[in-house]
């Protein structure tokens, strides 16, 4: 009798905890479902967007996720990405060797993956995604988006060229005459933050900081994947890849502590990092900032007229074309099958967080650029 209670006892501790099993799997999966909702209505009403979350509840968040996680002076989640593949290593062999294991175990393995990613969907979202669909920038800034034009164009390029020539004429060079930074890269995170002091987009501040910028260990090999730097949502950091040439360098700082005070748009982290850089009382920021815009604005008149191009270009001094020749043969030197990859994942994911351009996006602060030149005539 004894002996027959024992395996009753064991049957129904098997139903109850399958039970328990699909409740977890269920109200993991239901709470996903309910992200996806309330993106939907997110989408529609960006405003509200705003009010109960980017500038109410987000920073909030921000700031205690980045106070834990600043505490550790590496990266977190690069830490988590280089054990990954090991973890993976180790449950193969786990497999090959106990192939049996895995079989009589393959229910509670799934209900585990499926768990796993309904929790980094819901994260991602209430922890940072959520910013992808406040308003824009402009609108928050009140910025008036006035019709530009070509001319527009060629003036503010025109203007780039002349600051970013006056920037870089007194910056120290290398022993090849490019643009060098001494400093070590905390020190540079804590200049960086100098020029989001007294920075206001409307009426929402910049000027708090959430935790440190991190540097990427294996940035040699990040630089293959042709991606300068991430923000990781999951831990507050804005991770860098430190490889890269100077003048990015200090503009990609900038450009994902845009991304960790609450401005997910690439276009408008990238328009934060040229206003913070060039309000930074460095001037190795100050050029950073003026660089990154004539970039995109000179590469704007390239697809317009080729002949104004190489118009304009002719009036860079001798030493931002250095910089400029160095940055493309660092670039072209590091394209490949990977970062063609990477950059397709990319451009999904960009154009599945309410961003219809994809990598074009990066693009668009062009139009802010231009939106900001038209404002201030």
């Amino acid at each position: 009798m004894e002996e027959y209670q024992d395996i009753l006892f064991t049957s129904d501790y098997k139903k109850s905890s399958g039970a328990n099993k699909w409740t977890c799997t269920l109200i993991l999966l239901s709470l996903a479902l309910i992200t996806r909702i309330i993106l939907f209505f997110a989408a529609k009403n960006p405003s509200q967007v705003e009010s109960l979350y980017s500038a109410s509840i987000y920073p909030y968040i921000a700031g205690l996720v980045g106070s834990i996680s600043g505490i550790i002076p590496f990266s977190i989640a690069e830490t988590f990405l280089i054990l990954t593949p090991l973890l993976i290593i180790i449950g193969l062999i786990a497999i090959i060797k106990k192939p049996s294991l895995f079989l009589n175990n393959i229910n509670s393995i799934l209900h585990y993956i499926v768990r796993f990613l309904a929790v980094i969907y819901i994260l991602f979202y209430f922890l940072w995604g959520f910013n992808y669909y406040r308003p824009d920038y402009s609108v928050i800034a009140n910025m008036d988006e006035a019709s530009v034009t070509y001319t527009d164009l060629k003036k503010l390029t025109i203007f780039m060229i002349e600051k970013t020539n006056e920037k870089r004429d007194a910056l120290p060079e290398d022993e090849n005459g490019l643009f060098f930074i001494n400093e070590s890269f905390k020190s540079l995170g804590a200049i960086s933050n100098k020029g989001f002091d007294d920075y206001k987009v409307g009426t929402f501040s910049l000027d708090r900081n959430f935790s440190r910028i991190k540097p990427v260990s294996l940035s040699k090999f990040m630089s293959y994947t042709g991606v300068m730097g991430i923000y990781i949502p999951f831990t507050s950091e804005p991770t860098i890849n430190v490889d890269i040439p100077p003048q990015n360098l200090l503009s990609t700082i900038s450009h994902e502590i845009a991304h960790q005070k609450g401005f997910a748009k690439e276009e408008e982290a990238n328009f934060i990092a040229y206003k913070a850089n060039i309000n930074n009382p460095d001037e190795r920021f100050q050029y950073s900032g003026y660089y990154l815009a004539l970039t995109y604005l000179i590469n704007e008149v390239y697809e317009e007229s080729r002949q104004d191009y190489f118009l304009l270009y002719t009036e860079l001094s001798d030493a931002v074309k250095r910089d400029m020749a160095f940055a493309s043969d660092y670039w072209t030197s590091k394209e490949g099958r990977i970062e063609d990859a990477v950059t397709t994942m990319n451009d999904n994911y960009l154009k599945a967080n309410n961003q219809a351009d994809g990598v074009k996006s990066y693009g668009g602060v062009v139009k802010l650029l231009l939106t900001e030149y038209k404002d201030q005539l």
